[in-house]
């Protein structure tokens, strides 16, 4: 496995795992360390450190540092870091009150109104400052730091404050789910005409199940597979990614393996929703047997696949490649539409229909797939369109 995979595999395990730290005392030291050692290089800080507040001594003890004098971080003053924005990263520049020495950014770490501690990094090793993506990051990390380390002190006086735990654990979740679309967005930035790419097919593809009737809990787990599917192309060169000219057989047979790459790590998860590695290995077989990799047909392809498999279609299809011109709206559901019962499933085919043609009428509150597509799309031929199709699937074939 290459160093690069095994970054990405340490990555999304530390980021899951985190959950679990917050409910297991035992586990939580190593549990946070290894968030720790996810954001520094991340942002390839060679130094970092994590505060965390003592409210009956009032006063900042030092939880995890790398690199730092320990002097210096004793000096930082809580008082002062109250006064800052609620988990915003600040620039620390030649501000005197923020200063620690080799410290570029500070982010005070806040739940609700609870002050927690401080996050503290270096400047980055690789040349320039923090972006505004960096800090946007930043600032989900920090929620999600936060959240764990007050559940950590939750947890020491549970019978009292339990219902309060259940509320934040309820928030850490939904943070983990902005931590891993930061990190999806990291994939996709690998290619770059498929930016946005994980987002897309975890949105499409949690829409149609939720419209097939899924629980929320297996809706999530799609979702969490739709982000994923691509993990695997972390481990094929930016050159054949990117490439412009037609694929040879054996570059071809390349790309392929990212489909196998990406189960090899998502299998090593230990997910709370089941399938999502089955759903990330094989979201492009056919129901023909003619996909890939193993040739899976009909009844041994699950709706979870047949899903991701349409989703992951839909978006390639209506998003510009290196090798042709994005299709429009109409065309790419037209292609689909052809190719169902070879390819694309129908019951899937309808309820994707089903989905796109309330959006568009303006029954669903949320919106998944138009926000996603082409704003110059004419939506009264796309209905019209979807209006056919949904009649032409829901009327029972003759003699059956």
């Amino acid at each position: 496995m290459s160093t690069e995979l095994k970054k990405a595999l340490f990555n999304i395990s530390a980021l899951a795992d985190l959950g679990q730290a917050i409910t297991s005392e035992n586990a939580f030291h190593e549990k946070i360390q290894s968030v720790f050692y996810v954001i520094t290089g991340t942002f390839l800080a060679n130094r970092g450190a994590i505060l965390s507040y003592d409210k009956s001594a009032k006063k900042l003890n030092t939880l995890l540092q790398k690199g730092f004098d320990s002097a210096d971080l004793d000096r930082v003053q809580p008082d002062e870091l109250m006064s800052l924005g609620k988990n915003e990263p600040c620039l620390i520049g030649t501000d005197p009150v923020l200063a620690v020495s080799g410290a570029e950014i500070l982010v005070p770490l806040w739940v609700r109104d609870e002050f927690i501690g401080a996050l503290l990094l270096s400047g980055k090793l690789t040349v320039g400052p923090y972006t505004l993506e960096d800090l946007e990051l930043l600032n989900v990390i920090a929620n999600q730091i936060a959240i764990a380390l007050n559940n950590h002190s939750l947890f020491m006086d549970l019978a009292e404050k339990l219902e309060e735990n259940r509320r934040l654990y309820e928030e850490m979740r939904h943070i983990y789910h902005g931590t891993l679309q930061a990190f999806a967005a990291a994939i996709d930035a690998k290619d770059a005409y498929t930016q946005n790419h994980s987002h897309r097919v975890a949105k499409y593809s949690a829409a149609i199940a939720r419209e097939l009737g899924w629980s929320e809990h297996d809706v999530e787990g799609i979702y969490v597979a739709g982000y994923l599917h691509d993990v695997g192309k972390l481990a094929i060169s930016n050159d054949l990614l990117n490439k412009v000219t037609p694929f040879t057989p054996e570059e071809r047979a390349e790309i392929r393996k990212h489909s196998t790459t990406s189960h090899n790590i998502t299998s090593k998860i230990k997910f709370p929703w089941k399938s999502v590695e089955d759903m990330v290995w094989h979201h492009h077989e056919r129901l023909d047997g003619r996909g890939y990799p193993d040739k899976l047909a009909n009844e041994s392809l699950s709706d979870g696949v047949r899903i991701l498999s349409l989703a992951d279609s839909f978006d390639a299809m209506t998003s510009q490649r290196p090798y042709r011109k994005k299709m429009d709206v109409p065309a790419a559901i037209a292609e689909l539409k052809k190719c169902l019962e070879s390819q694309f499933d129908n019951k899937i085919m309808l309820v994707f229909c089903k989905v796109l043609d309330k959006e568009i009428k303006g029954e669903l509150p949320e919106p998944d797939i138009l926000p996603h597509l082409d704003k110059t799309s004419d939506l009264s031929v796309i209905s019209a369109l979807l209006g056919g199709i949904i009649v032409e699937l829901s009327t029972p074939k003759s003699g059956v």
